[in-house]
């Protein structure tokens, strides 16, 4: 059985969407030997907020400068059309986790790409069926399981459990966190030093805008295996 890291993030993270950036870099290298399971870390639930515009707009100038590859667009919707909760994205995340590792992978890379450089709203329906779709083109995942696992709301639970052992029993120190086999946890691999918290992520640390190389993420990924 291959070793399994958890990464515990929220969907609207920029953080989080670097670490998924630079871990796609490296993942070749390692997809026959490691497996990797997205965790629901809603920032939304342990700060009782609201996904912030304003935020948005802030970090996209810091990561711009952080990794200049990164896709991360200017908001172009109307005002109405942003999406101020991620909890349905989350739930699109489980369903694709319940299929495979691999359906996964992709579907949590498509749901950032789709809200970060495409600008959709990914809290609704619609716009979630058609990253779905996408990732069913690429991966093996079911779509009409899919869209059945979705519309019930069977992982709706899981999300939220998932959220609160993350925070309160794991006690990571941010989005995203890798938890690797041993039990060990790194906190956004892709960032170095902490900073102070800001005001959208209450009493939380936040990470500095200075990359690391690849080859620290590889070390990361090396010592699953070992």
């Amino acid at each position: 059985m291959k070793p399994i890291i958890e990464i515990y993030s929220s969907l609207e993270c920029p953080y989080a969407y670097l670490v998924n950036y630079r871990l796609r870099q490296v993942w070749p290298e390692y997809a026959g030997e490691l497996t990797i399971t997205w965790r629901a870390l809603s920032l939304e639930y342990i700060n009782q907020v609201g996904n912030s515009r304003s935020s948005f707009d802030a970090e996209r100038e810091l990561f711009a400068r952080i990794d200049p590859g990164l896709p991360m667009k200017p908001w172009r919707r109307p005002a109405w059309d942003w999406p101020v909760t991620l909890w349905p994205a989350f739930e699109a995340l489980a369903c694709a986790q319940a299929q495979s590792s691999e359906a996964a992978f992709e579907m949590s890379w498509a749901l950032r790409y789709a809200f970060f450089a495409d600008g959709r709203n990914i809290a609704l329906r619609h716009e979630l069926l058609l990253v779905a779709a996408q990732v069913a083109r690429q991966t093996s995942l079911d779509i009409d399981r899919f869209i059945t696992d979705w519309d019930s709301g069977h992982y709706k639970q899981r999300v939220l459990e998932e959220s609160m052992h993350g925070w309160h029993t794991l006690k990571v120190k941010g989005s995203a966190t890798l938890v690797l086999p041993d039990g060990s946890q790194s906190t956004n691999p892709s960032i170095a030093a902490l900073e102070p918290s800001s005001s959208t992520q209450t009493d939380l640390p936040r990470l500095a805008p200075s990359g690391i190389p690849l080859d620290e993420l590889r070390l990361l990924l090396q010592r699953a295996l070992v």
